[in-house]
């Protein structure tokens, strides 16, 4: 009577397991990437609405933009209340899709102006550019974009001013023109050399 081995060699189970090694690493990569795009385009969805809603009813807030925020515009529908954090109330910000803060300021240094700023730290190159696209498509009601960047000594500059249609002149880079390429080059200022990194968007420029 003969006897049959049944099981795979070792180097057989080393075969498959180098295999399904491989798998799980286009796995990953697969589902970082698809994470990525949606977080994205939850961004675009939260800071767009916060945009649309706030550019056109900026007047309605009476100069009094940042109070209570949050609170606010979650309650006229304009934010999920995922974007609502602890203290909202108190601070007027709340945070996007990252985790990134999200805050309105009403400024008045000889000119009255809004801006929403959102703190993107030094983040991955995608945000950035997804903010720049944000803006882009709303270049018409933008006066314009800047990065605030800060050193860690409080020290802060003001950097890569891109305007909106209204303020748009050949001296200047308009969003309109804005390629993606260009908007990567812009967004190479939120290197490892800075500390921090603020992407601000202005409005309703006022002479004061």
């Amino acid at each position: 009577m003969k006897f049959y081995q049944s099981g795979r060699s070792m180097v057989e189970m080393l075969g498959v397991l180098a295999i399904i090694g491989v798998l799980s690493v286009g796995a990953i990569a697969g589902y970082s990437k698809a994470m990525m795009k949606y977080k994205l385009n939850r961004q675009t969805e939260q800071i767009g609405s916060i945009l649309d809603y706030v550019t056109i009813n900026s007047d309605k807030f009476n100069h009094d933009f940042s109070i209570n925020f949050g609170i606010l515009l979650q309650k006229l529908g304009v934010i999920p209340l995922e974007m609502i954090v602890e203290n909202s109330a108190e601070t007027g910000y709340v945070k996007d899709v990252f985790g990134n803060i999200v805050w309105p300021t009403l400024n008045n240094d000889g000119d009255i102006y809004y801006r929403l700023q959102i703190y993107v730290g030094k983040g991955p190159r995608e945000i950035c550019v997804n903010l720049y696209q944000i803006a882009k498509l709303r270049s018409a009601g933008l006066w314009q974009t800047m990065f605030s960047k800060g050193n860690g000594q409080g020290d802060i500059q003001y950097a890569n001013r891109v305007y909106g249609d209204a303020y748009c002149t050949e001296n200047v880079t308009c969003l309109k023109d804005l390629t993606l390429s260009k908007m990567e080059e812009l967004c190479s200022t939120c290197d490892d050399s800075v500390s921090s990194c603020i992407f601000t968007i202005l409005w309703n420029k006022i002479k004061g």
